[in-house]
């Protein structure tokens, strides 16, 4: 049976001090064998020892769940930042966290609507078809027979984000790229305390649903009679999780066509909309066989100022044409501030933006890309061009809107990579 999940800063603390003990007392014992071992037992050994650590670490994110277990979800995307033994590990907690057991679910409907779950749906299914960082979802239906998704929160998840917030960033500062980790941990912040407001997130569903008119584009729908602030009840909409339809073997013609929605998802939200779903993880996309791509968990929604949505066409244009002076001027438009003489700022451009912009404008100068494992080293390319940028010690700020629209940008490309589908990616950006 599941236990609830640890509320107080102490028992937090307390969980995390532990996995950080173990985990150190696992590379010590690595550490001391070594020089007895062979060079084929040193590997097989530092494997294990991989291994047991990344599994001690989901195991810790799983306890903790709230804010850390979603740090665990975006570490798990940045591809260059980890080893892929601990990607592989944290990766599980896109949809395969430990559920919540009976009696607590049955608690905190009661708690919610004065009733238990047999007295407000015909058919409630206790055991979680999904398990994620901030809550559990399970398969209910209505008297009309229409099937039904039911989002609970975690009890007391939403008391734990100041805390988790110091546990994650005494973590990250230990790692290897704190500087880019710890960045952009504030913008976070906000997002995560609207995702623990269920009604927040059906707003955002229900305004996605209204302006987005995009063909083979499912949005749930809301039944708000059947949802509160920490519970959240939608229609269920069909289709398979990524890792789940690439096991089918789909042709390279449906890769392509669910690449082909996921970038018109994106471009049509940011650039018409003003807006993005900006948690780019591969659990909140359904693959449907009819072709329909289903989208749900609209509780991390980024909206853009005007000033935003049209600068950053003017930036990929600029560095589509090499302008240096457009480039950095539009940077500053964008809220970048620097301690960098006008020289500087050329050089600047030359060594780090320019090269960043080569890569950036790449597939929309192609028309249509091939992010196939032809073309994996895109990606790479483009955290060798991040991790540059985050070095420069001389850039004080840059705008916060950023922060989840990179995300978001680079987030769906690796899903592409995934797919290994081709897209097509001419669009207005560059006019």
């Amino acid at each position: 049976m599941s236990k609830p999940v640890p509320t107080s800063k102490l028992a937090r603390s307390g969980i995390a001090g532990t996995a950080f003990l173990k985990a150190g007392s696992k590379h010590l014992s690595h550490a001391a064998k070594r020089p007895f071992l062979s060079e084929s037992a040193c590997r097989s050994s530092r494997q294990k020892r991989d291994d047991e650590t990344a599994q001690l670490l989901f195991k810790t994110f799983s306890q903790l769940r709230g804010t850390a277990l979603k740090i665990a979800q975006m570490l798990s995307m940045e591809s260059n930042l980890l080893p892929e033994w601990l990607r592989n590990e944290l990766s599980k907690s896109y949809h395969q966290v430990p559920p919540l057991g009976r009696p607590l679910i049955r608690k905190l409907i009661e708690l919610e609507f004065g009733k238990p779950p047999e007295k407000l749906f015909p058919h409630f299914e206790s055991n979680a078809f999904a398990a994620a960082s901030l809550g559990q979802v399970h398969s209910a239906s209505k008297a009309s027979g229409e099937v039904l998704a039911v989002k609970l929160q975690y009890p007391g998840i939403a008391i734990t984000i100041d805390n988790d917030l110091q546990l994650v960033r005494s973590i990250v500062k230990r790692t290897r790229h704190a500087k880019l980790l710890l960045s952009s941990l504030d913008e976070i912040a906000l997002r995560l305390h609207e995702e623990v407001d269920y009604q927040h997130e059906a707003d955002n569903t229900e305004w996605f649903q209204q302006h987005l008119k995009l063909h083979n584009i499912t949005i749930p729908t809301i039944h708000r009679d059947l949802s509160t602030k920490r519970v959240l009840t939608t229609t269920r909409l069909p289709g398979l999780h990524l890792e789940q339809w690439l096991r089918q073997g789909p042709s390279q013609k449906e890769r392509n066509h669910f690449g082909q929605l996921l970038y018109d998802l994106f471009v049509n939200s940011f650039y018409g909309l003003q807006a993005l779903h900006a948690d780019p993880n591969p659990g909140n996309y359904l693959f449907n066989k009819n072709g329909r791509l289903g989208v749900v968990d609209f509780g991390c929604v980024r909206y853009y100022s005007t000033e935003f949505v049209t600068l950053i066409p003017k930036l990929l244009h600029a560095y589509s044409s090499k302008d240096a002076q457009a480039v950095i001027t539009t940077y500053q438009k964008l809220g970048m501030v620097t301690d960098m003489s006008e020289s500087e700022l050329q050089s600047f451009y030359e060594k780090t933006l320019q090269p960043f912009g080569d890569w950036l404008t790449k597939p929309f100068k192609a028309g249509s890309f091939d992010f196939s494992s032809r073309s994996a080293s895109y990606t790479e390319e483009g955290w060798a061009s991040f991790k540059q940028l985050a070095n420069i010690k001389k850039i004080n700020d840059l705008a916060n809107e950023f922060i989840y629209f990179d995300r978001t940008f680079f987030g769906m490309y690796q899903i592409f990579e995934r797919m290994g589908a081709t897209v097509n990616m001419e669009h207005p950006w560059l006019a």
